[in-house]
C-alpha cells in the first residue's frame, strides 16, 4: 500500500522494518532493523513537525491523550514530545528535547505504536513474545508483572525475541493467528538485569533518570522478520503472589482464556472509542482456538528464574 509522503525523505541509513511495515523516519530509530523486503513505497512515515494543540472533534481519553472518531490521536508528554497519529500511514513527532533521546522512542514504541496497531486493524496484546522451537509464545501481564524479564531470560537461553511489551497479532493470516516481529530489544529494570547476572554499564536508559534500560539482543542480520504462528500465551498473575514452591502453570478453559486475553488488550479504552470491541472479541476467539492459554503464577522475586524458564519450555514443547 502507498503511504502519505509527509515530506519525509529516506530514513538516515535507509528505510526500516517494523511489524512487517516499511518505515521511513526523520527520527533515528536504532531499535529497528533495516528494511530488506520488496521495493514498495513506505507503509509508514514518521516525521518531525508541528502539531496542533487540539485535534478537530477530539475526545480526551486522559489528560495526555486525545483521540478522534477518524482514528487520529494526539499524545503529549511534557518535556519529552508530542505525537500525532494522523493516519495509519503517518506519525508526526514534535520533540521537546534532543530528537535522538531515548525518552522520545519510549513513547513512540509504547502508546503510539499500540494506537497505530489498532488503527491498522490488528490486535495489540500487552505482552512480550519469543520464538521457541518455531512457535510464537506470548508472555502477557500488567506493567511490572515480569513479562520483559522472562522474555529476555528465555532469549538468553537461545530462543529468539519477537517483540517486547506490545505483541502485534494478525488473526487474519492464512493458517491462523501470527505475531508480527517488532525489534530485538527489551526494557529491563536494574533488579531484572541483576537477576540475570547482568549490569547496566554501557546500556542506554529508557528515560532520563530512570533505572530502566534498553537491552538489545540480535544484530540486524540475525533478527527474524517473518511472522510466527502464535501457539501459546502465558498470562502472568495480576499480582505476583509469593509461592512456597515452584511456579504454577494452569491451562485455562476457553471462557477463562477469553476473559484473560481481553484484560490484556493494549489501549483497550481507545479501541472501544474507535468501535473495535466486536472485531477484537472475534480476534480473541480465534487466538483461543489456535493457541493454548495458561495462567502463570510465580514468586515475587526471580530467585527461581531458571526453574520457571524450564517450566515454560516444557509446556511449550508438550
Amino acid at each position: 500500500m502507498s503511504a502519505e509522503s509527509g515530506g519525509v525523505t529516506a530514513s538516515p541509513g535507509g528505510d526500516l522494518f517494523l511489524c512487517g511495515w516499511r518505515v521511513r523516519s526523520d527520527l533515528a530509530l536504532p531499535e529497528l532493523t533495516p528494511w530488506i523486503g520488496d521495493d514498495r513505497e513506505a507503509d509508514l512515515t514518521i516525521r518531525i513537525g508541528a502539531i496542533p494543540s487540539r485535534l478537530d472533534d477530539a475526545r480526551d481519553v486522559s489528560p495526555l491523550l486525545q483521540v478522534t472518531s477518524q482514528k487520529q490521536a494526539r499524545l503529549s508528554i511534557d518535556g519529552v514530545a508530542s505525537y500525532w497519529l494522523r493516519s495509519s500511514h503517518e506519525i508526526v513527532v514534535d520533540p521537546q528535547m534532543a530528537a535522538d533521546s531515548p525518552d522520545i522512542r519510549t513513547f513512540l514504541f509504547g502508546t503510539v505504536l499500540g494506537l497505530l496497531v489498532h488503527c491498522r486493524g490488528l490486535m495489540p496484546l500487552h505482552a512480550s513474545c519469543i520464538r521457541i522451537g518455531g512457535k510464537g509464545v506470548a508472555i502477557s501481564g500488567m506493567s511490572g508483572a515480569g513479562k520483559s524479564t522472562l522474555a529476555a531470560a528465555l532469549t538468553r537461553r537461545g530462543h529468539a525475541l519477537v517483540s517486547d511489551d506490545i505483541c502485534v497479532i494478525d488473526t487474519g493470516a492464512a493458517g491462523g493467528p501470527v505475531v508480527r516481529p517488532a525489534f530485538p530489544r527489551v526494557k529491563l529494570w536494574q533488579d531484572s538485569l541483576e537477576a540475570m547476572g547482568l549490569g547496566s554499564d554501557g546500556l542506554e536508559a529508557n528515560r532520563f533518570g530512570q533505572r530502566k534500560y534498553y537491552l538489545r539482543f540480535a544484530g540486524a542480520a540475525d533478527f527474524h522478520t517473518e511472522p510466527v504462528s502464535l501457539k501459546a500465551v502465558f498470562l502472568l498473575r495480576a499480582q505476583n503472589v509469593a509461592l512456597s514452591g515452584q511456579a504454577e502453570i494452569q491451562k485455562l478453559p476457553p471462557m477463562a482464556a477469553v476473559a484473560g486475553l481481553n484484560d490484556q488488550i493494549y489501549r483497550k479504552r481507545t479501541a472501544a472509542i474507535w468501535g473495535r470491541e466486536g472485531e477484537l472479541f472475534q480476534a480473541i476467539g480465534q487466538i483461543v482456538s489456535a493457541a493454548d492459554v495458561y495462567r502463570l503464577s510465580r514468586r515475587t522475586d526471580f530467585s527461581e528464574l531458571d526453574s520457571l524458564l524450564r517450566c515454560i519450555e516444557d509446556h511449550v514443547a508438550s
